[in-house]
């Protein structure tokens, strides 16, 4: 009998390989039978077992075949699998090391052990496994595409092309290869080449809505809109249980201005699932948009559940939840006998915006501690000198991580701004510039009228398309006689003011030694020395505003870019009151809009 172990194992090790298990199955059972310790049998009736999922029968085999050889690393690999299909990665992670004790260049045992870390979330050291497994089987495509995987992951979307790249090269016609490149392009922005990786996704796997979801996706953010709204609508047909469609097809349709279908689309996807940060944020934005601020604020306050989101309320998320762990601040009902902090969140203009409830603060006799861009500190504290100000930082100032209570300043809208009649209470001025530095700049500019003209936003993607117009449009209007123009845009402007001074010979007068991102003290007395500012939605537009300057401020066709720029009807801002919203619906681009605003002026003065 012991003579026929051998050619009777090749044969079941064959039998499975052709998956046919149960003939597999019975024959190693004749095997062990007569051989109950033999060690390569053991090993090929566990990874029988744990090939079809019977994970408790493999462990006991495996176990068995290591107690016949605990010097066996495949024995000890395929242990590994096991505890990593029945939930124990640590346990798991353990074995890979025994596996690796013995070939360190294992790399079945490196590429379990990179997926245990990874499961884990210690993605640098998955990683390294990862890199490992490929340097010791190159041609492995799955090895290849979880190194790209964790690359992605760790936001280093060049290495994680190049990952996704090597493993679609030994396996082409996998759609999770392509789904994955696709998504790494879209981080790189190269969002032409994502819709294509997307299409070959969706070739391979027509019926993968996660695929079509982020298509639509990246679809919206390419200005797409169409193409988006049939992805969506197909994503619903298909699973019309999955919220994101819903969702989508919301955005998708608020983007064309259809408020009321968006939020009834918000609704259903919530019901679906009520966990749904993105579909509650996007449900709140539209509300906001309605100017429905008594059951808008409540859903805004999930925005920290939004991982994209969170990560773009501060530099540092570990400050968001050093926040979470104090006590919050629920309103003026809630007097707290220390001070409260009152962290500050998002870009530079939110932190504006949601300043305009200072007076609120300072009227409501808490005391408190507000946190501003360090860049604005002394223009708030002249603004409200008996106030206590700290600069806005990461980690928070220790005054603020002390505080009786904390809330973010993105919160203090749903206190006191729930209905369109409390915005009456809006303050003029909350920033106040250096009356020094004001009266330098009125001097230099001399008698107006001076029109101070931003046309730019930083922003990105789709948002930023709706934020930005380029300065040549702005020719017919700077060709007015008796207005001298400040240019006070900043970024990286010169070729564009080069090229539009060469093309149109037009004065254009700008305070070149100012660093208008970094030296805001300067910018604000620029704006203050002048007598309007003409804008899109940008930082300048909130400066100005701020300190009570007249502010035009453009986007066209009554598409409002923020909530807070739209209007009721009568192109006032409900938030800041020296702003007019400068739009309307037959104005639906910007040239036809820039003709209105040099009309506009002219008349002006």
């Amino acid at each position: 009998m012991a003579g026929n172990v051998a050619p009777r194992l090749k044969t079941a090790i064959t039998l499975h390989r052709q998956g046919r298990w149960a003939e597999a199955d019975a024959l190693l059972r004749k095997v062990l039978a007569a051989r109950p310790r033999d060690t390569d049998a053991l090993y090929q009736m566990a990874l029988l077992k744990a090939d079809a999922g019977a994970f408790a029968e493999a462990h006991y085999f495996v176990t068995s075949a290591l107690e016949a050889d605990p010097g066996s690393a495949p024995a000890h690999v395929l242990l590994g699998r096991v505890l990593m299909e029945t939930g124990s990665c640590e346990a798991a992670l353990a074995s890979y090391a025994r596996a690796l004790v013995l070939q360190p260049q294992h790399a079945e045992a490196l590429f379990g052990s990179g997926f245990a870390l990874q499961r884990l979330g210690r993605l640098p050291e998955a990683l390294a496994c990862y890199a490992g497994a490929v340097a010791a089987a190159p041609d492995q495509a799955e090895a290849w595409c979880n190194h790209g995987n964790v690359l992605l992951a760790l936001r280093r979307f060049d290495d994680a092309l190049h990952s996704f790249d090597k493993a679609l090269k030994r396996m082409p016609n996998v759609a999770v290869l392509h789904f994955n490149r696709a998504n790494t392009l879209n981080e790189l922005g190269r969002v032409t080449e994502a819709l294509t990786a997307f299409d070959c996704a969706l070739v391979l796997d027509e019926g993968d809505v996660n695929v079509r979801n982020n298509r639509g996706n990246t679809r919206l953010e390419a200005g797409d809109t169409a193409g988006a709204i049939d992805d969506y609508r197909r994503m619903i047909a298909d699973a019309p249980g999955d919220a994101r469609g819903y969702n989508g097809l919301g955005s998708a349709l608020q983007d064309q201005g259809l408020l009321d279908e968006a939020t009834t689309l918000y609704e259903r996807a919530i019901g679906l699932d009520p966990a749904f940060a993105d579909a509650r944020h996007n449900l709140a934005l539209a509300r906001l948009y309605q100017q429905d601020f008594a059951v808008a604020w409540e859903p805004y306050e999930h925005r920290c559940d939004l991982r994209g989101y969170r990560d773009s309320m501060r530099k540092d998320t570990r400050s968001v939840a050093l926040l979470e762990h104090l006590p919050r601040w629920r309103g003026t009902g809630e007097a707290v006998s220390s001070v409260v902090g009152v962290w500050g969140e998002q870009g530079i203009g939110d932190q504006i915006l949601f300043s305009t409830l200072l007076p609120e603060l300072v009227s409501s006799g808490q005391s408190f501690i507000y946190e501003v861009d360090p860049r604005l500190l002394p223009a708030y504290q002249r603004a409200f000198p008996a106030s206590r100000f700290v600069a806005l930082r990461d980690p928070p100032d220790d005054a603020l991580r002390s505080a009786g209570a904390a809330i973010f300043a993105g919160s203090l809208p749903g206190l006191f701004r729930t209905s369109t009649e409390s915005f009456a209470r809006q303050p003029q001025q909350v920033l106040k510039a250096s009356p020094p530095r004001a009266m330098h700049y009125r001097a230099l500019l001399g008698p107006g009228p001076n029109v101070a003209l931003s046309w730019r936003s930083n922003r990105a993607g789709r948002l930023g398309r709706s934020k930005s117009v380029a300065l040549s449009e702005f020719a017919p209007l700077m060709a007015l006689s008796g207005v001298r123009f400040v240019d006070v845009q900043y970024g990286e402007t010169v070729r564009e003011r080069e090229a539009f001074a060469r093309d149109h010979g037009m004065p254009f007068m700008r305070f070149d030694g100012v660093d208008y991102y970094n030296e805001l003290e300067e910018v604000l007395a620029i704006l203050d020395a002048c007598d309007l500012l003409i804008t899109t939605s940008n930082a300048n537009a909130h400066f100005a505003a701020a300190l009570g300057k007249p502010v035009w401020l453009l986007y066209p066709a009554e598409h409002a870019p923020f909530h807070y720029w739209s209007h009721g009807g009568d192109h006032r801002c409900l938030w800041y009151p020296s702003v007019e919203i400068v739009s309307a619906p037959e104005l639906v681009d910007w040239p036809q809009l820039i003709a209105h605003v040099t009309k506009k002026l002219r008349a002006r003065y």
